[in-house]
């Protein structure tokens, strides 16, 4: 009986270091680096559809219309000055520095470079507000006149695998 409540305890107990070190991962700073994966919308391209949008993450996916900005079709219609893509901040340079980089909206970051065609070649990062991650980008392409073309490089989602230095790395490392 004794075992069976010492048994019971213990699974408990790792129950809750498992759970925490699951809450502790999903709120993490996440840096996404370097800039291998495309993306580009046609002109003219319908932007509600899924093809025409850079699905980041459920709540962020970068879009454009026949004109004017980004917009954030999981949240947005259109584009909205300085609100737009609703959710990120921009920044000149590398997710790497995201501490001592200066963000700011997208508009208010293509217009200190610019304007949009200006941004081409500069890289830059974007930051996903709600999921409190750092991603490399740099334009390629920027369509000036009406049809809203545009194309990118952003760093790929980064899969983060657990370690022996994480809590449910060392929890793994128990039972190996």
């Amino acid at each position: 009986m004794q075992l069976s409540r010492t048994i019971h305890t213990y699974t408990l107990a790792l129950a809750a270091v498992a759970a925490l070190a699951v809450a502790t991962t999903a709120q993490a700073t996440q840096v996404w680096s370097g800039r291998t994966f495309a993306f580009s919308k046609a002109s003219n391209a319908d932007p509600t559809r899924a093809a025409n949008q850079d699905r980041i993450t459920a709540s962020v996916w970068i879009t454009r219309a026949s004109a004017a900005g980004l917009f954030n079709a999981a949240s947005e219609a259109v584009f909205t000055h300085y609100l737009s893509p609703a959710g990120t901040e921009w920044a000149s340079g590398d997710a790497a520095n995201y501490g001592s980089l200066t963000f700011t909206d997208w508009d208010t970051w293509v217009t200190a470079n610019g304007g949009p065609p200006s941004t081409v070649g500069i890289p830059a990062c974007v930051h996903l507000v709600a999921d409190d991650i750092y991603i490399d980008i740099v334009f390629d392409s920027w369509q000036a006149l009406s049809g809203g073309a545009f194309s990118y490089h952003r760093a790929p989602n980064q899969v983060v695998t657990p370690t022996e230095r994480t809590t449910w790395g060392a929890v793994q490392a128990l039972y190996q």
